[in-house]
């Protein structure tokens, strides 16, 4: 008997992992696929906590998608999808009968904003006589916190949203890093114009250095003349100057007058009587 006890015992433990490992979200007012919802919550699946109000008054109990509550605690709670659950807080312990669902998991709803989600559970217990009697449903904020890694993030109750005739709702949050993301990669690329710039000054450095060494090892120069191809490059300003003198000025040679006055030969007969001042 003890060993089909401890078989039985097995059975249902096995049964329940399996349950738990399966258990995911619900989410009927999404068009996407239920994985692709859960993937930003990923890190956070299956994980339970706990929160008081500030009164101390009421327990709460969160599933991310999964069960809150054990069954052997809660037998009510089997098969019921319970995501949140509310207990009366007596002595500082929770008291477990006349407790209320306030969200389940196979009613899910998530948002995703910059740096936070909001995860929210529906389907609760009706309110008795709040907010016009409808279902309870549970709305945890989940904001990003490099310094609070997974799996040491508490939850804490910042309201219960009930002074109004519809639209009511348990306000939870939680800050944990699950939900930042991975970091962008930051990449240094160079431009076009930065990888030709790098080119033009390693050539020029490679014709600097080798043929200061060229002409210093192998052909003896001293001092500037080590310098590779000196002689152009001492000229270089001048055959700029010559350029631009080229293309840039407008002005052309002095044109020889048209009109020969009448002092002009007696002009070239000066000229030509001063030939015999040049030295022979």
């Amino acid at each position: 008997m003890g060993a089909v006890h401890n078989l039985l015992f097995l059975g249902i433990t096995l049964i329940s992992i399996v349950h738990k490992a399966t258990a995911g979200c619900t989410f009927p007012q999404h068009t996407a696929e239920n994985e692709k919802l859960e993937k930003h919550i990923q890190p956070l699946l299956g994980k339970r906590y706990s929160a008081k109000d500030a009164n101390e008054e009421y327990v709460y109990q969160i599933g991310i998608c999964t069960d809150a509550v054990d069954v052997a605690e809660v037998p009510e709670a089997k098969d019921k999808n319970i995501a949140a659950y509310q207990f009366m807080n007596v002595n500082g312990k929770p008291e477990f009968t006349g407790g209320h669902t306030v969200g389940r998991y196979n009613n899910a709803s998530l948002t995703k904003g910059t740096g936070w989600i909001l995860l929210e559970f529906r389907n609760g217990d009706a309110y008795h006589t709040h907010c016009n009697k409808e279902n309870r449903r549970a709305r945890i904020m989940i904001i990003c916190d490099e310094d609070v890694s997974v799996g040491s993030e508490t939850i804490n109750i910042f309201e219960e949203n009930t002074n109004k005739t519809g639209d009511c709702y348990y306000l939870f949050e939680m800050a944990s890093s699950a939900v930042c993301g991975s970091k962008p990669v930051v990449t240094f690329g160079l431009s076009l114009g930065s990888i030709l710039v790098i080119v033009f000054v390693c050539v020029v450095f490679l014709y600097l250095a080798l043929g200061i060494v060229y002409h210093r090892f192998m052909l003896g120069s001293k001092g500037m003349e080590q310098i590779p191809n000196y002689s152009f490059w001492q000229d270089f300003g001048n055959l700029q100057s010559d350029g631009c003198n080229f293309v840039c000025r407008s002005g052309g040679s002095p044109q020889k007058s048209t009109f020969k006055g009448l002092g002009d030969d007696q002009l070239q007969e000066e000229e030509d009587r001063d030939d015999h001042l040049l030295p022979m």
